[in-house]
C-alpha cells in the first residue's frame, strides 16, 4: 500500500508542476503584447533517489519523487540588449537630425523665386536696370525695393534659424527631467531586485520593466548597463555612472545667454557641477545641431551679409549721384550681420544712388562695377557670392541625405537587431498553444493516475 500511496505522491507532484507550468503559459499569452516583456517558462527538475523521497522495489530498482517546478526563467540574451541600445542611440541620433535638417532645407526654400538666391539675382539685376538707364527714377526706386527685399530675406532666414535654435534649446532643457524619473525608477527597481532574489521570490517581470526603461533611455542618450552579482544594474550615461545600486545621479540643466548669437543657451550639468554633453541619441543630437550645425550655417549667412555690405558700400563710395552727391554708402555700414543688415540714409534719396563713375552726366560705369560684384571673388577672396551661396545650400542638401541615409540603414539594422532579440524572449502565441496542449495532456494523464491508485487502494482496503 505504501508504494501506491507513493505513487499517488508522484502523480500530485505533477499536477503541481502542470499548474504552475500552466499559469506561466497564461501570463504569457496575456502580456504578448505589453512592450518590453520577456517570454517565461518553468524549469523542472527530476525528484531523484538521493532527495530521501525515493523508495527500494524488491528488485532493488530505484524509483524517484516525480517533478516539481525549480524555478521561473526569463528568455532574454544580455548581448542583443546591448547591441540593440547601440544601435538605437545612433538610430535616434539620425531621426532627429534629419528631422532638424529638413525644418532648415525648407526654410532656406531653394530652388523658389522665395529663396535669398533669388533676392540677390533681383538686386544684381536691378543695378543693370539702372546702368542701361541711368536718369530713370523708376529704376532707381526699384533697385532700392529689391535691396529692401534682399535684407528682409536676410533678417527673415536668421530669425527662423534662430527660433529652431531655440526650439532645440527648449527640448534639451527638458530632458534632464526625463533622464532623472527613469533612472530613479531603475534604482527603486535594482532595490525591489535585490530584495526579492535574496528571498528567492521571482523578479522577472521587474527585470523586463528595468530593460525597458534602459532601452527608453537609450533613445535619448548613450547608455550602457552592467549587471552586478547581486541583480542590480549600474547604469552608465555617456561614461558616467547614472545608477548605482539603489542610488540614482540627478541632471540639471542651466540656461546662460551666448554672447556671441545674443541667445540662450541650455547646458547639462551632473551633481558634481561636471558638464554632460552626450554624443548619440536624441539629445546627442540636439546639442550637435545647436553648437554645430546652427551655429556655422548662422556664421556662414553673416559673412555673405558682411561680404554684400563691405564690397557694395566699397565701389559705391567711389560713384556720384545724380546731383554729384559722392563717397555715400549703399548699405549701412554698422549693420553687417544678416540678422541686422539694412540699406543707408544715404540713399533714402534715390537720386544718391552712385550710378556714374566720373560725375560724368549720364555715365553708368559705377553701376556696372557694381553689378560686375556678382561675378567677383568677394567672399574670403575665394568665392563670388553665388558661389559662396550655393555651396552652403549644396552642404545643407547633403547633410540632411546623409541623415537621411544613415537613419534608413540604421532603422534596416536595428529591425534585424530586434527581431534576433524578439526571436529569444518574445512570446509566440502558437508556440504557447502547443506546450498548453502538452502541459493539459500531462495534467489529464497525472489526475488519471490519481483515480486509478484511488480505485486500487479502495480495492486493497475491500480485501481486508
Amino acid at each position: 500500500m505504501s508504494t501506491l500511496s507513493y505513487g499517488m505522491n508522484i502523480a500530485s507532484n505533477a499536477l503541481k508542476t502542470q499548474a504552475a507550468v500552466l499559469n506561466i503559459i497564461s501570463h504569457n499569452i496575456a502580456n504578448a503584447e505589453t512592450p518590453g516583456y520577456s517570454r517565461q517558462s518553468v524549469l523542472l527538475s527530476t525528484i531523484s533517489n538521493d532527495s530521501g523521497q525515493g523508495i527500494w522495489s524488491k528488485k532493488l530498482l530505484n524509483v524517484g519523487g516525480g517533478v516539481l517546478p525549480q524555478e521561473i526563467s526569463r528568455a532574454r540574451f544580455a548581448l542583443y540588449d546591448e547591441i540593440y541600445r547601440k544601435e538605437n542611440q545612433d538610430l535616434n541620433d539620425f531621426k532627429k537630425t534629419e528631422e532638424l535638417m529638413l525644418q532648415v532645407e525648407l526654410l532656406f526654400s531653394e530652388p523658389s523665386d522665395q529663396g535669398l538666391s533669388s533676392a540677390i539675382n533681383e538686386f544684381f539685376n536691378g543695378w543693370q536696370e539702372v546702368a542701361n538707364d541711368p536718369y530713370n527714377m523708376a529704376a532707381r526706386h526699384s533697385l532700392r525695393g529689391h535691396s529692401i527685399e534682399l535684407t528682409n530675406r536676410f533678417h527673415h532666414i536668421y530669425s527662423q534659424l534662430q527660433t529652431i535654435r531655440e526650439n532645440i534649446d527648449t527640448e534639451i532643457s527638458n530632458i534632464p527631467e526625463r533622464i532623472n524619473e527613469i533612472t530613479e525608477e531603475i534604482a527603486n527597481l535594482n532595490e525591489s531586485i535585490r530584495l526579492a532574489e535574496s528571498q528567492n521570490a521571482s523578479s522577472n517581470n521587474l527585470r523586463d520593466k528595468r530593460d525597458y526603461l534602459v532601452d527608453e533611455l537609450s533613445d535619448i542618450v548613450n547608455v550602457r548597463s552592467v549587471e552586478q552579482d547581486n541583480g542590480t544594474y549600474t547604469v552608465l550615461i555617456g561614461g558616467q555612472v547614472a545608477v548605482e545600486q539603489d542610488y540614482s545621479s540627478k541632471l540639471s540643466s542651466v540656461t546662460s545667454i551666448d554672447k556671441a548669437l545674443n541667445v540662450r543657451k541650455t547646458i547639462i550639468l551632473n551633481e558634481e557641477g561636471n558638464e554632460y554633453a552626450p554624443q548619440h541619441g536624441k539629445m546627442g543630437a540636439l546639442i550637435k545641431f545647436r553648437d554645430g550645425n546652427i551655429k556655422e550655417i548662422m556664421s556662414e549667412l553673416d559673412k555673405i551679409a558682411e561680404s554684400i555690405v563691405t564690397s557694395i558700400n566699397y565701389e559705391h563710395s567711389y560713384g556720384y549721384g545724380l546731383r554729384g552727391s559722392s563717397d555715400l554708402n549703399f548699405f549701412n555700414p554698422q549693420n553687417k550681420k544678416a540678422f541686422n543688415i539694412s540699406i543707408s540714409s544715404d540713399i533714402d534719396d534715390v537720386s544718391n544712388i552712385a550710378v556714374s563713375g566720373d560725375g560724368t552726366i549720364g555715365d553708368n560705369s559705377n553701376a556696372l562695377r557694381v553689378n560686375d560684384i556678382r561675378h567677383a571673388k568677394v567672399v574670403d577672396q575665394r568665392f563670388t557670392i553665388s558661389e559662396y551661396y550655393n555651396t552652403m545650400i549644396v552642404n545643407i542638401g547633403v547633410m540632411g541625405r546623409h541623415a537621411q541615409s544613415s537613419r534608413m540603414n540604421e532603422e534596416l539594422l536595428i529591425a534585424q537587431v530586434d527581431s534576433a532579440r524578439e526571436s529569444i524572449k518574445g512570446v509566440n502565441i502558437d508556440e504557447e498553444l502547443v506546450n498548453m496542449i502538452t502541459s493539459q495532456r500531462v495534467y489529464q494523464s497525472a489526475a488519471r493516475i490519481i483515480t486509478v491508485v484511488d480505485e486500487l487502494l479502495e480495492s486493497i482496503v475491500n480485501l481486508t
